[in-house]
């Protein structure tokens, strides 16, 4: 029951991909949540106290994300053509501030809910969110795949 549902969230996902940017974030959070909800099996307790936390980190993820990404745009060597060394570096070291703050972000998730839910799905977590960002990718590829053949 848990493959069918979790294989339906995801075709729904592919249809979703057609809307504009905002709703399909929406869609993917969406997507994540049912899709760590199922395989992480959550007791009510442990969601709780466990979803609270978890979109903190979200939240706080992606503003990162969106930071690196602006920082990266910066970055592109025909942004950075007709900058001084000194900017470059400037640039480059705060590219890297952005990678260890999201690292930490990573660790202080993980201090966070231990004692909430037990290690095994703390780790079980981790590559949850590796096998979810995975299978949006493939479907995305399969998209594109059959896009390309029309």
């Amino acid at each position: 029951m848990k493959k069918i549902i979790t294989l339906l969230l995801l075709f729904v996902c592919t249809i979703s991909f057609g809307q504009d940017f905002e709703k399909r974030a929406e869609r993917i959070k969406a997507l994540r949540v049912a899709f760590i909800s199922t395989k992480l099996d959550l007791t009510s307790q442990e969601a709780e106290k466990f979803w609270p936390i978890f979109n903190k980190f979200d939240e706080k993820q992606i503003f990162l994300y969106k930071q690196k990404r602006q920082l990266m745009f910066k970055l592109k060597p025909e942004n950075t053509a007709g900058m001084s060394d000194a900017v470059t570096l400037k640039l480059l070291d705060d590219s890297e501030k952005i990678d260890a703050d999201m690292q930490n972000n990573k660790r202080l998730l993980t201090k966070d809910l231990q004692g909430i839910i037990p290690p095994q799905k703390l780790l079980l977590l981790k590559k949850l969110e590796e096998d979810f960002k995975n299978t949006l990718l493939k479907q995305l590829k399969k998209r594109q795949g059959s896009r390309s053949e029309d």
